[in-house]
């Protein structure tokens, strides 16, 4: 019976807890023995030296430790170190490009035994990553080891161990961007940054980040983080990025190391909010919205490029491209060219077909050529404007625009319809110097021109309208006659402008068949004031009695309420609508009226400025009624 198996089983169980013990005690002297050992092998000075090693051979810059660096063995050797800094380039602003309160590094034991330090974890706090240009096309971030950097470090002959990284995250870090030395550098703050390798070759990468009062969450994929280490010349990236008001997302690649800089990729923008674009500057807020952005980017040393643009900007679509050169010889300069369906423009009856080509650099922008569609007819021209530093804007504008149609123009006049049918040309050569519409308005020197010829006039119920340019057809239309038939043949206004202010004399002009009326006095847009004297004169050999029309029409005052005054030649009528249109308002008297065609009247030929013989020809010429010409006398002068 003693030795029944219930008896044994007691014995056995206490020789394996023995031996367990001691299986456990001689792992324990292992494991102290090889932690003595590591500690000898792998000091914490040495570790740090190797990991110095490694950056700086790959990144061609010293990387320095200045605190304190402490090892823990288990669960995983981790390094702990305090004040770390990767140098700057030579002629950076700072002695260090990147400094760090703290970092922690989690190393694989068994890769580091092989010679290779394998990282699998970097946790940054406090860090601050400074990007720079020095305006010449050297950046700081590229990063290339000097020749023999790869034993410089470790001895002559002596192989650096590689280097690799499974994740990274950071904590209150800040990127600042300095574009010159002496401009000042903009910074994103990196509130939270978390890139881990996602096992499918990529690394999943999620951040909060803040830019001035704008917050950007941060969420993709992005290229393994060894090939971020290891300097690849095409880094992938799939970003999407979304704030306050704003979303964009990235899709391409990026060069690293000594391509860093290089960057192909696909971009998107939308923007529903001006606080989004507030951070870069008060001109940006302005822009229209909603805003969408789409485009292929690249960047080569010394130009960015904006390939298969299309902007939308509050619903209106533009296409093109654009490129941003900043080479070391020259200055910065923006080139584009811009195409547009169609545009609308308050006041204006839609664009179509534009086409632009846009140039700036510092101190000149130049729009040349560009071109239109508007009102059936086409505009083409250039704008140049000169940039001084502390000055306004200085601006030269050549326009011409041919067979517009009258009733499209005057569909963005506020009033009721005076005008039907008819097409008008319209010439423009203008200096200015201005930062508002009425400074430019003030300063402008050259001549605008404005012809019309065919345009027939709506019925007389125009007449009770507001509208100054009613008005004053009414006035001057003869007792009795129709206003439904009634067609002007040319109309002329030209303006020699100097400094402000236009001249008139009878540069003013409209023809019907029945008779001719012309304008002299001064428009005066420096003071927004005018002073015109209008007189019709019958044409010879038509059934109309020049008893019928008033002897002289004058309009004077403020720009934006002008008055009529009016001397009628014994009209009952004329006298009953003088104080109808003493009530006047508006600004229309500059409204469409201008260039007529081959065999044009004389008034109009001499309102632009041609001898009526050249305009009309010889035989014209000799057909033309002599007509006499009263003396002008002087237009009242502005209150």
């Amino acid at each position: 019976m003693e030795n029944s198996p219930t008896r044994k089983r007691p014995g056995r169980a206490r020789r394996i807890a023995r031996w367990v013990l001691i299986a456990l005690c001689i792992l324990g002297l292992l494991l102290a023995a090889a932690w003595v050992a590591l500690r000898r092998a792998y000091p914490p000075e040495r570790l740090a030296a190797m990991l110095a090693d490694s950056v700086t051979a790959a990144t061609g810059r010293d990387f320095r430790i200045d605190g304190e660096l402490t090892l823990h063995l288990l669960p995983r050797l981790t390094i702990d170190a305090t004040q770390v800094a990767l140098a700057n380039a030579e002629w950076g602003t700072e002695p260090d490009m990147l400094r760090a309160r703290h970092i922690g590094f989690e190393i694989d034991l068994r890769d580091l035994l092989s010679g290779i330090v394998r990282i699998r974890s970097v946790a940054i706090e406090g860090g601050e990553l400074r990007f720079e240009s020095d305006g010449s096309g050297h950046y700081n971030w590229r990063l290339a080891a000097p020749p023999g950097a790869a034993g410089a470090g470790a001895g002559a002959g002596k192989a650096v161990p590689r280097i690799s990284l499974d994740r990274l995250a950071a904590t209150d870090a800040r990127i600042s961007y300095r574009q010159g030395r002496d401009r000042a550098a903009q910074e994103l703050h990196i509130e939270s940054l978390l890139a881990e390798s996602a096992g499918d070759g990529r690394s999943q990468l999620t951040a909060g980040l803040a830019l001035g009062a704008q917050r950007w969450a941060i969420e993709g994929h992005t290229g393994p983080l060894d090939a971020l280490l290891a300097g690849a010349p095409e880094w992938p990236l799939d970003l999407q990025a979304t704030g306050e008001g704003i979303s964009a997302s990235l899709q391409g690649s990026m060069g690293t190391g000594k391509h860093a800089g290089a960057l192909d990729a696909k971009l998107s923008l939308q923007v529903s909010s001006a606080k989004a674009l507030a951070p870069l500057g008060a001109a940006a807020a302005t822009v229209p919205l909603p805003l969408e952005w789409k485009t292929t980017l690249t960047h080569t040393p010394g130009q960015w490029r904006a390939d298969a643009m299309q902007l939308s900007l509050a619903g209106q679509r533009l296409s093109g491209s654009a490129s941003l050169k900043a080479a070391a010889s020259s200055p910065v300069r923006l080139e584009a060219e811009l195409a547009a369906p169609t545009w609308k423009v308050a006041g204006l009856p839609p664009l179509s077909a534009i086409q632009a080509r846009v140039a700036f650099e510092p101190g000149r922008l130049q729009i040349e050529p560009f071109s239109f569609g508007i009102a059936g007819g086409q505009a083409r021209g250039q704008l140049r404007v000169g940039l001084p530093p502390g000055a306004a804007p200085r601006i030269d504008l050549q326009l011409s625009a041919r067979s517009m149609a009258i009733e499209a123009l005057e569909a963005g006049r506020a009033g009721a319809r005076l005008f039907k049918g008819g097409r008008a040309n319209l010439d423009a050569k203008l200096a200015m110097s201005g930062r508002t519409a009425w400074a430019l308005a003030e300063t402008s020197t050259g001549e605008a021109l404005l012809t019309a010829r065919d345009v027939g006039l709506v019925g007389r119920t125009a007449s009770m309208d507001r509208d100054i340019l009613a008005r004053l057809i009414d006035a001057l239309i003869p007792t009795g006659q129709s206003r439904d038939n009634l067609v002007v043949e040319c109309a002329v206004v030209r303006l020699p402008l100097r400094n402000g202010v236009a001249a008139i004399d009878r540069s003013i002009a409209v023809e019907t068949r029945q008779m001719a009326i012309s304008a002299s006095g001064e428009i005066n847009l420096a003071r927004r004031t005018l002073s015109l004297a209008f007189r019709p004169q019958v044409k010879r050999g038509l059934d109309l009695n020049p008893g019928s029309l008033v002897d002289l029409l004058v309009l004077h005052g403020p720009l934006d309420a002008p008055v009529l005054s009016i001397n009628p030649r014994g009209a009952v009528r004329q006298a009953a609508n003088v104080g109808a249109a003493a009530a006047t308002g508006g600004l229309t008297l500059l409204a469409p009226m201008l260039r007529p065609f081959s065999g044009a009247p004389s008034s109009c030929s001499q309102a632009e400025g041609k001898p009526a013989a050249a305009a009309a020809g010889p035989a014209a010429k000799a057909q033309q009624p002599r007509r006499r010409l009263l003396p002008w006398p002087k237009a009242a002068p502005a209150k």
